[in-house]
């Protein structure tokens, strides 16, 4: 089963289905888009943030390749009696002209590509955002303990195989996942304006283990 084929078994399910948007979203949302700005949830998932930012009246759009994921999303939006614009496609290919979004936000996603679909992810991210909008984007890094504890394919790429069922990283065994750390992101994203690279961290299980995550915000 490859890496989209599971996502969209696992977007079927509820557990998967996070209810609640990461508040450091929610902040910096709130303290740099305006009311009726177009912005755009590329790797929308179950539709936790699409729905934040419908009800706090942006005009919204969620892209995911998981055709679950959008039928979650959707009836999220139908519960609530919300409106996005909501399309299957994949992030290296979005399916917008260019620069139509004031914003976009990607959380937690390109990290389930490849080398060569972040890179076009990248300069599709730039192609739609209008010109000085910006881009809010998670990634893990190489400090996180999947790529630390998994055996690596390259560089920055590890196979994920974990034991641990109360952990995470259980439902991600057998994913190829990316990591970066600075030079990789500056590679990257170097079309763009980098204006902050942050990181956001939590041990569990009394410090033996580690999420750790970049926060990166781009300009274009």
């Amino acid at each position: 089963m490859n890496t989209q084929e599971k996502w969209h078994e696992m977007h079927s399910q509820k557990r998967h289905q996070p209810r609640y948007p990461g508040s450091d979203l929610v902040a910096f949302v709130l303290k740099n888009f305006k009311k009726n700005d177009q912005i755009l949830d590329l790797g929308c998932g179950g539709g936790r943030h699409v729905k934040f930012l419908s009800e706090n009246n942006f005009n919204v759009y969620g892209v995911d390749y998981s055709a679950n994921g959008i039928k979650a999303t959707q009836e999220l939006l139908d519960l609530y009696k919300l409106k996005a614009e909501l399309k299957i496609a994949s992030v290296d290919d979005i399916p917008y002209e260019d620069e139509k979004f004031d914003g976009v936000i990607c959380y937690g996603v390109l990290l389930y590509n490849s080398k060569e679909v972040i890179e076009k992810a990248a300069k599709e991210i730039y192609r739609v955002l209008k010109k000085d909008s910006i881009a809010y984007i998670v990634l893990r890094s190489t400090k996180d303990y999947r790529y630390l504890n998994n055996k690596k394919i390259s560089k920055y790429e590890a196979l994920i195989k974990e034991n641990g069922i109360q952990r995470s990283a259980f439902e991600e065994n057998g994913m190829k996942m990316y990591f970066f750390d600075k030079d990789e992101i500056k590679r990257v994203f170097n079309m763009f304006k980098i204006c902050e690279i942050n990181h956001m961290e939590m041990s569990l299980e009394n410090n033996s283990i580690c999420n750790h995550s970049y926060i990166i915000v781009l300009r274009k």
